[in-house]
Protein backbone atom coordinates (compact mmCIF):
# COMPACT_ATOMS: atom_id res chain seq x y z
CA UNK A 1 0.00 0.00 0.00
CA UNK A 2 0.79 3.76 -0.55
CA UNK A 3 0.82 6.44 1.34
CA UNK A 4 -0.13 9.95 0.12
CA UNK A 5 0.47 13.42 1.67
CA UNK A 6 -0.02 17.08 0.47
CA UNK A 7 2.25 19.62 2.01
CA UNK A 8 2.91 22.74 1.63
CA UNK A 9 6.95 23.69 0.45
CA UNK A 10 8.38 26.32 2.77
CA UNK A 11 9.44 24.45 5.53
CA UNK A 12 8.64 26.43 9.24
CA UNK A 13 11.02 27.28 11.55
CA UNK A 14 11.25 24.59 14.39
CA UNK A 15 8.51 21.98 12.87
CA UNK A 16 8.61 18.85 12.93
CA UNK A 17 6.89 19.04 9.28
CA UNK A 18 5.64 21.36 6.16
CA UNK A 19 2.38 22.34 6.38
CA UNK A 20 0.30 20.07 5.56
CA UNK A 21 -2.49 20.76 3.01
CA UNK A 22 -5.91 21.72 5.79
CA UNK A 23 -3.37 23.92 7.98
CA UNK A 24 -2.92 25.47 3.93
CA UNK A 25 -6.96 25.28 3.11
CA UNK A 26 -7.86 26.80 6.74
CA UNK A 27 -5.09 29.73 5.78
CA UNK A 28 -6.97 30.57 2.60
CA UNK A 29 -10.47 30.22 3.76
CA UNK A 30 -9.69 32.92 5.93
CA UNK A 31 -7.91 34.87 3.94
CA UNK A 32 -9.59 38.17 2.32
CA UNK A 33 -8.22 37.60 -1.28
CA UNK A 34 -10.82 34.62 -1.74
CA UNK A 35 -13.19 35.40 -4.09
CA UNK A 36 -16.81 34.26 -3.36
CA UNK A 37 -16.97 31.39 -5.60
CA UNK A 38 -13.83 29.78 -4.26
CA UNK A 39 -14.50 30.60 -0.84
CA UNK A 40 -18.06 28.07 -1.61
CA UNK A 41 -15.76 25.86 -2.99
CA UNK A 42 -13.17 25.47 -0.11
CA UNK A 43 -15.75 25.58 2.04
CA UNK A 44 -17.65 22.56 0.53
CA UNK A 45 -14.71 20.74 0.33
CA UNK A 46 -13.72 21.27 3.57
CA UNK A 47 -17.15 20.49 5.32
CA UNK A 48 -17.45 17.14 3.60
CA UNK A 49 -13.97 16.19 4.68
CA UNK A 50 -14.77 17.19 8.38
CA UNK A 51 -17.93 15.22 8.46
CA UNK A 52 -16.25 12.21 6.95
CA UNK A 53 -12.02 12.34 8.02
CA UNK A 54 -12.09 11.48 11.89
CA UNK A 55 -9.47 14.14 13.26
CA UNK A 56 -7.21 11.73 15.03
CA UNK A 57 -7.00 12.30 19.13
CA UNK A 58 -3.87 10.71 19.09
CA UNK A 59 -2.32 14.16 17.58
CA UNK A 60 -3.33 15.85 20.93
CA UNK A 61 -0.26 14.09 22.56
CA UNK A 62 2.86 16.26 23.25
CA UNK A 63 4.88 12.80 22.60
CA UNK A 64 3.32 12.82 19.18
CA UNK A 65 4.09 16.22 18.24
CA UNK A 66 6.68 14.76 15.03
CA UNK A 67 3.61 12.74 13.80
CA UNK A 68 1.98 13.44 10.20
CA UNK A 69 -0.76 12.77 8.52
CA UNK A 70 -1.12 10.37 5.31
CA UNK A 71 -3.75 9.55 3.30
CA UNK A 72 -3.76 5.24 2.05
CA UNK A 73 -3.97 5.36 -1.65
CA UNK A 74 -7.38 3.50 -1.07
CA UNK A 75 -9.10 6.74 0.10
CA UNK A 76 -10.40 7.73 -3.45
CA UNK A 77 -13.22 10.11 -2.21
CA UNK A 78 -11.13 12.00 0.12
CA UNK A 79 -8.50 12.32 -2.18
CA UNK A 80 -10.57 13.20 -5.27
CA UNK A 81 -11.75 16.43 -2.41
CA UNK A 82 -7.98 16.99 -1.83
CA UNK A 83 -6.67 17.21 -5.44
CA UNK A 84 -9.63 19.96 -5.58
CA UNK A 85 -7.89 21.78 -2.34
CA UNK A 86 -4.68 21.39 -4.19
CA UNK A 87 -6.16 23.11 -7.81
CA UNK A 88 -7.71 26.16 -5.67
CA UNK A 89 -4.57 26.61 -3.16
CA UNK A 90 -2.65 26.89 -6.80
CA UNK A 91 -5.18 29.43 -8.18
CA UNK A 92 -3.38 31.89 -5.12
CA UNK A 93 -0.05 30.97 -5.79
CA UNK A 94 0.15 28.29 -3.02
CA UNK A 95 1.92 25.37 -3.71
CA UNK A 96 1.46 22.36 -2.54
CA UNK A 97 3.65 19.16 -2.87
CA UNK A 98 2.30 15.58 -3.04
CA UNK A 99 4.51 13.04 -1.42
CA UNK A 100 3.94 9.24 -1.60
CA UNK A 101 5.67 6.08 0.29
CA UNK A 102 5.60 2.78 1.15
CA UNK A 103 6.97 4.00 4.81
CA UNK A 104 5.64 6.56 6.26
CA UNK A 105 7.23 5.74 9.46
CA UNK A 106 6.00 4.36 12.35
CA UNK A 107 2.31 3.94 12.05
CA UNK A 108 0.23 4.84 15.61
CA UNK A 109 -2.98 5.50 14.23
CA UNK A 110 -4.58 4.41 10.70
CA UNK A 111 -8.76 3.71 10.19
CA UNK A 112 -10.46 3.45 6.30
CA UNK A 113 -8.46 6.24 4.75
CA UNK A 114 -5.75 7.65 7.08
CA UNK A 115 -2.96 6.56 9.23
CA UNK A 116 -1.07 8.78 11.38
CA UNK A 117 3.32 7.87 11.00
CA UNK A 118 6.01 9.05 13.28
CA UNK A 119 9.25 9.62 11.00
CA UNK A 120 12.05 7.28 11.19
CA UNK A 121 15.07 9.10 12.57
CA UNK A 122 16.47 8.70 8.94
CA UNK A 123 13.19 10.24 7.77
CA UNK A 124 14.01 13.29 10.16
CA UNK A 125 15.05 16.59 8.15
CA UNK A 126 18.19 18.86 9.84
Amino acid sequence: MKFIRFQGVAPILGAASKLGIFQLAYQLKYSPEISCHDDRELRQNLDWLEAHLCAPKILDKSEHYRAICWFKDSAHEPLKRIWALKYLLKEYGIWVDRIKSEKPGLIIYQDGWQVVAKPLRSQIRG
